[in-house]
């Protein structure tokens, strides 16, 4: 969630005259990133690294209640650990520093105890090459739902295997894009327009490759042609190594652009590092509208104003078919739904990691009245106090804002598993508390709370960062906002980190199933469950 405090630049002068004229006691230290002062002494000291951590999350950290209620004891931990780390800095015992591998454990012994789903740490002393990072909800994920994100990773669910299956799993209409093969077809299509033109024109040379003023250039295309078939070898396609060899050609050769009269144009960094990654659209039997994309960046090409000015580019070539198959979806949707036989929607963020909140309004949002949807309430930190919290505020979700059929009848269904996060698990939830929706599938990672991808905004209210990465020996990025929900509908709000969303179906993937001829029963739940309302 993007929010601007205008005032910040005030704020932070204030900060640092206040730091100039006060004296330097833990109770007044200030942890933001601003403040360099607490982290004066840390990556020196191991004890000193450990309190100015220990303060920095009890000012910082948004739900300390909550690791209350599940045990946790904070202050226990301070004088647990405390002689821990002053152990280590004893010189008396002429021991040396711990190897990387000691302090991690040491530092997850209780780090890994904390819930919050987004929680990143890196820690850093002056002694070692690179800092130790701690992601407790990877680390709880494995611990306690090991053998299904297990699972996760042997699969990729390709809903096309149903375009030649006839019956009630078969699809009538399948339109998709990725992100990495559009790059790749453009990579194609530009090395088999530049290599013939660079053998055609060493064939013009050949004669007089060795004569002065031509051997450089000869070689210089000799060179570019080599490079491009390399490229061009599909064995090189492990991971991303020939689009990044494509793009490193057309660096090092534009100036030949003219010699073979062709222009090398590189692939667009936004679409090979794009969030969305991929997006597929079907239209099942019985006009069941469905939707799978790999995270949420549909903003970058769907929202007002964001479609590139250069109509020529590669990136708007992309764009233009990321609008076009999600435009597919939304007017099927409206034009069924018009005529009286919408079968239902089904959104599947499995292994969906999230990404933008404005995605909301283009997917579940696409379905809802415009002007906003509260699925839940949230809070901010408002002190350094460890329970300095807001009052709840009601967090209004993005909905589509043109006119649009409202889907409130026709079943609406999303699908997860474990590695549904973030924005995935608030689309899980909302679609929980309508009276058409449901949730299938496997509970959800467990990380609902929302991130300030502002770093100038990140200390401002007592959350969101503590520390500047990569010059601080402690550094933090946790949640700013905590998603706050009324599970038994009772009007008591809770968070849900660490835990997730609860399917109103659970059912498990079967992988056996899916291996012998790719058959995906969470999404044959899915398509039953709508043909049975």
């Amino acid at each position: 969630m993007n929010i601007k405090i205008s005032l910040f630049s005030y704020v932070a002068v204030t900060m640092l005259v206040m730091a100039s004229c006060r004296p330097m006691g833990d109770d007044l230290l200030s942890y933001g990133q601003y403040d360099m002062q607490a982290y004066d002494e840390t990556g020196r000291s191991h004890a000193k690294t450990f309190k100015a951590l220990w303060t920095a999350m009890n000012e910082n950290y948004c739900i300390w209640d909550y690791e209350a209620e599940h045990g946790l004891d904070w202050d226990a931990v301070y004088r647990e650990y405390l002689p821990k780390f002053e152990a280590l800095d004893d010189t008396s015992k002429n021991q040396f520093n711990p190897t990387d591998a000691e302090l991690y454990k040491l530092y997850s012994s209780f780090l890994d105890s904390l819930h919050d789903g987004h929680a990143a740490i890196e820690v850093k002393m002056n002694y070692m090459a690179k800092p130790l990072t701690f992601v407790p909800s990877m680390v709880r994920a494995t611990r306690e739902r090991g053998e299904e994100y297990d699972i996760t990773k042997k699969y990729h669910t390709e809903p096309d295997c149903y375009l030649n299956r006839s019956g009630e799993f078969h699809i009538e209409q399948l339109e998709e894009v990725d992100a990495t093969d559009f790059s790749r077809k453009f990579m194609y299509e530009q090395l088999d327009s530049i290599i013939p033109r660079c053998e055609k024109y060493l064939a013009e040379l050949e004669p007089v490759k060795t004569n002065e003023g031509v051997a450089k250039i000869y070689k210089e295309v000799s060179d570019l042609l080599q490079m491009a078939k390399n490229a061009r070898d599909k064995k090189s396609q492990a991971g991303d190594q020939d689009m990044s060899m494509y793009n490193n050609l057309c660096g090092l050769y534009a100036s030949l652009a003219t010699v073979i009269d062709w222009p090398l144009m590189p692939i667009d960094n936004s679409v090979i590092g794009d969030r969305l990654g991929f997006i597929t659209v079907a239209r099942f039997k019985g006009n069941i509208m469905y939707i799978r994309f790999g995270g949420f960046g549909l903003s970058a090409h769907l929202y007002e104003g964001s479609l590139s000015s250069d109509t020529t580019s590669f990136y708007y070539a992309y764009q233009k078919e990321v609008r076009r198959v999600w435009q597919y979806w939304f007017d099927g949707i409206q034009q069924y739904h018009a005529a009286g036989n919408l079968g239902g929607v089904i959104i599947d963020v499995r292994n969906n990691g999230g990404g933008y909140v404005n995605d909301y309004q283009y997917v579940l949002g696409a379905l809802l009245p415009s002007g906003g949807y509260v699925p839940c309430m949230m809070r901010v930190k408002n002190g350094s106090g460890r329970y300095d919290f807001s009052p709840l505020l009601p967090l209004t979700m993005p909905t589509y804002a043109d006119k649009h059929a409202v889907i409130s009848k026709e079943p609406i269904v999303v699908i997860s598993n474990v590695r549904s996060i973030s924005m995935s698990e608030n689309t899980s939830w909302s679609v929980k508390t309508l009276p058409n929706g449901a949730l299938i599938g496997t509970r959800t990672f467990g990380g609902l709370s929302m991130l300030n991808t502002d770093p100038a905004n990140y200390s401002d209210t007592y959350s969101g960062a503590f520390g500047v990465r990569n010059s601080t020996a402690i550094w933090g990025y946790i949640p700013k906002y905590v998603a706050m929900f009324d599970v038994e509908k009772n009007g008591e709000y809770k968070p849900l980190e660490g835990i997730g969303i609860t399917p109103t179906k659970e059912v498990p993937f079967d992988l056996a199933s899916y291996q012998k001829d790719s058959t995906d029963n969470q999404l044959e739940a899915a398509i039953r469950y709508i043909n049975q309302q």
